[in-house]
């Protein structure tokens, strides 16, 4: 199981700097904007969107958090880096191909690892579970 993933003060200030930066187009942070799955309202979250082969995903390191449970309700968002914002449509991956992707997430997004509950030096069966422990979504323009 992921390690529990808690919004804390600190966070929150981390995730308001993280989106004034992408707001700037500074960093590869972007913004991720769904609609809430019960209340319809715009919810907003920092991301790291990651290409791998040519693909281009979204991971959740923290597991079944708000962002994935809205995606899976409406699969279409918006991605939003500086002044440019492109609607999507997002499709969940499985398998082998999201344990892939989950692999080499791990592998470039530093400040992810800690909540990615896998050994400190993984192998490739590290991440066979990942589908379940750490959502996967492929993004596809509209």
């Amino acid at each position: 199981m992921t390690k529990h993933y808690q919004v804390t003060g600190t966070i929150r200030v981390i995730n308001a700097l993280t989106k004034r930066m992408a707001g700037f187009g500074i960093g590869r942070i972007e913004i991720l904007a769904t609609r809430g799955r019960r209340s319809g309202v715009s919810r907003q979250t920092p991301v790291s969107p990651i290409t791998v082969e040519g693909a281009e995903y979204l991971v959740s390191p923290y597991g079944e958090v708000g962002w994935v449970h809205n995606l899976r309700a409406d699969s279409t968002a918006t991605l939003r880096h500086g002044s440019t914002e492109r609607r999507v449509r997002v499709e969940e991956v499985a398998g082998s191909q999201a344990a892939h992707v989950v692999a080499v997430y791990h592998s470039r997004e530093p400040f992810a690892r800690r909540y990615m509950d896998v050994p400190e030096h993984p192998t490739a069966d590290d991440f066979a579970v990942a589908p379940h422990r750490f959502p996967v979504f492929r993004v596809i323009g509209l």
